[in-house]
């Protein structure tokens, strides 16, 4: 039988932990500093076992408890094992997820036999009881025939034997500080399955490599193009060295080599109404534009209605081919303010599109509570067959927001009181974002409120500060490290820009020492650089000082 050679030296905490490592907040990971398990973390990012828990990768997010696909997943990239293909060895696990394969592998292995009738039961919790027969079997052990330590296992319970191994092991000491206790159903977080692995497997903690900071940073405003007509927004495929300048007008142009190429990408004023808060208000590409040249653009149209329309790139790729318009949705305006306007695909590979209460003052006409429309909703579009979906509502005029892996910012623009940046994750499909039953986190209209199920802003400031938030973009760019993570947002009236990095809360928040004149939009560039665009006819780039 084999015996673990363990490399630690053990100081266990009663939490399952791993050994307290001091840091300063670096490291792989935002979302992890100063806990006592970031030194396992850190571990298990070194090994390849985690990537973190979005396509961004910059979060691990640890408090959230692991699933049993996740342990599989864990458990085939610790032992290196290379999963096979996919058999079809538990109904409940169909192929082509992300643990398909590695589920069935350790099936394979020994190491499960499934929860009973066939079935795997993916996304059930790992409690400390099933963990602890996980990884007694991933380490060739026997569960242990002696009497369990702990005053809550059952000696007669299916998991005892396997208990008492992983503490033979020196795996756990104990769920808290009473260490006569292991906390068999209790839920096994993110965290502590890293520390779970290091001690299993023998993985030296790691002291967090320092984040590059932004203290003493300085940034500065590099002009790349002025003298345009109504600038309203930039965007880029990934990966594409050219600028695409939305102008409110109804074109757009191309900035490309220093300079606007004289013909625009596309042009179609005839089509656009820009009275009010209306015109050409939005623009977003294909993730496969590379290939498919599919891209989509967000008008109202002459008589103030808004419109999603797809468009695809001509054999030259300067030029859009006008004749390609797919119609995607309709949606009739009642007032000519609060169109919202922004769209933006998700991880999901849906077009999320922004939509304001249909305009007037204090929800003049009543949308902000009512999922059932799509006034005053962040809406899925489904850009193949065209269905939507409600992502969330309660939104007063989300004029810009951004995605970022997993995580959404919204900068949702205020009545008379408040401006505010939500931040909700992708997968909270029907969140309530409070509108008109709140403005910010005030109470609207009324002295009290029943706050119950709406999501509150993470940020906001009041009018003596700013007037119109302009939403922005988190900075992903390679040119300034030192941003890596930060979101970046301003206020059309008093031009100012800051930034913070997100981690559960507002970190690292900041006032730049520059401002926008009527500041209308945050763009970035296929590299990730960092823009602000002046309706007043420039666009900037964020630069190190």
């Amino acid at each position: 039988m084999r015996r673990l050679v363990l490399v630690l030296a053990w100081m266990l905490l009663f939490t399952g932990g791993a050994q307290a490592v001091s840091s300063a907040p670096g490291g792989s990971f935002i979302d992890d500093d100063g806990s006592v398990h970031e030194g396992a973390i850190e571990a298990i990012r070194t090994a390849s076992i985690t990537t973190g828990c979005d396509p961004v990768g910059d979060r691990y997010c640890p408090k959230d408890p692991v699933t049993r696909a996740e342990m599989a997943v864990f458990l085939v990239r610790t032992l290196g094992e290379t999963p096979g293909s996919y058999q079809g060895l538990f109904v409940d696990v169909p192929a082509g997820t992300f643990y398909s394969t590695a589920v069935e592998r350790i099936s394979e292995l020994g190491i499960t036999v499934g929860v009973g009738s066939g079935r795997y039961n993916p996304q059930g919790l790992v409690t400390r009881a099933e963990m602890a027969a996980f990884l007694t079997r991933a380490l060739g052990e026997a569960p242990l025939a002696v009497a369990p330590i702990f005053v809550d296992v059952d000696p007669a319970a299916w998991y005892a034997g396997f208990v008492a191994r992983i503490h033979e092991l020196g795996i756990t000491a104990g769920c808290d500080v009473d260490p006569a206790r292991y906390c068999p159903a209790g839920a096994v977080t993110r965290a502590e399955m890293a520390s779970f692995l290091a001690r299993a497997f023998g993985l030296a903690l790691e002291q967090p490599p320092p984040r590059p900071s932004v203290q003493g940073l300085s940034l500065r405003l590099q002009t790349v193009a002025s003298g345009l007509a109504s600038p309203i927004f930039v965007d880029a495929p990934a990966g594409d060295d050219r600028l695409f300048v939305v102008e409110r007008g109804g074109r757009i142009n191309i900035l490309a080599g220093g300079s606007v190429l004289p013909t625009p990408f596309l042009d179609i004023a005839g089509l656009v109404g820009s009275g009010g808060e209306g015109g050409l208000l939005g623009l977003a590409f294909h993730p496969g534009y590379a290939s498919n040249g599919r891209f989509f653009v967000s008008y109202t149209d002459t008589s103030g209605d808004s419109r999603i329309v797809e468009y695809a790139a001509s054999p030259n790729p300067n030029v859009a081919n006008p004749g390609s318009a797919r119609p995607l949705l309709f949606v009739d305006q009642p007032a000519s303010n609060h169109n919202g306007g922004m769209i933006a695909f998700g991880p999901d590979g849906k077009l999320y599109v922004g939509l304001g209460d249909g305009g007037g003052g204090g929800d003049t006409y009543k949308q902000g509570q009512r999922p059932d429309t799509l006034l005053a909703t962040i809406t899925r579009l489904d850009v193949d067959t065209g269905a939507t979906s409600l992502f969330a509502y309660g939104v007063r005029n989300p004029w810009r927001f951004s995605i970022d892996g997993q995580r959404f910012y919204i900068g949702d623009v205020g009545q008379g009181a408040r401006e505010e940046v939500d931040v909700i994750s992708t997968f909270q499909s029907g969140a309530n974002l409070g509108w008109s039953v709140m403005e910010g986190s005030l109470c609207f209209g009324a002295s009290t409120c029943n706050k119950t199920g709406l999501i509150l802003p993470v940020l906001e400031y009041t009018h003596a500060e700013g007037c119109s938030i302009t939403g922005g973009v988190v900075y992903r760019g390679s040119a300034i490290p030192e941003l890596d993570g930060h979101y970046f947002y301003g206020d059309f009236c008093k031009g100012f820009v800051r930034s913070f990095r997100y981690t559960g809360g507002v970190a690292d928040a900041r006032q730049w020492p520059f401002t926008v004149g009527r500041l209308v939009s945050f763009g970035v560039d296929g590299s990730g650089e960092v823009y602000v665009v002046s309706l007043d006819g420039s666009v900037s780039k964020i630069v190190r000082g």
